[in-house]
């Protein structure tokens, strides 16, 4: 019996490992606030610089006519109702981490200022949601 329950116990952490989904840059995934506060020096930090600390943004868009990068990562983990037979036809939900880093480079290309938001959510869908 007690195999048994070990064994349904490692399938269904594997099954909700399984579950999970990734997408963005990783290297703002691990990433804090503190952490880009030490990356990243306003006046200081260039564009190289910050090419080689997080990789290539996201998206470069142009505000005023300085280059803007943003940087997104998102996690989703599903929850125990996407598990339950039957019910996991018609609801699904997930929790929801987001990061994202904006980063606005002067005419030099280097650092005039950066926003970084981490947040959670839960994403719902389906039937009646």
């Amino acid at each position: 019996m007690g195999k048994k329950f070990a064994l349904a116990i490692a399938m269904a952490g594997i099954t909700l490992l399984a579950g999970c989904a990734t997408a963005g840059n990783e290297k703002l995934g691990e990433a804090t606030g503190a952490s880009l506060s030490k990356t990243l020096t306003k006046g200081v930090t260039t564009k190289t610089q910050v090419e080689a600390a997080l990789g290539q943004p996201t998206n470069v868009s142009f505000n005023s006519g300085q280059e803007q990068w943003t940087y997104n990562f998102a996690h989703a983990t599903p929850t125990a109702v996407d598990f339950v037979p039957v019910v996991n036809l018609f609801v699904h939900h997930a929790d929801v981490h987001r990061k994202e880093l904006v980063v606005l480079f002067n005419k030099k290309d280097v650092v005039q200022n950066y926003a970084f938001t981490d947040g959670e959510s839960v994403v719902k869908s389906g039937v009646g949601q």
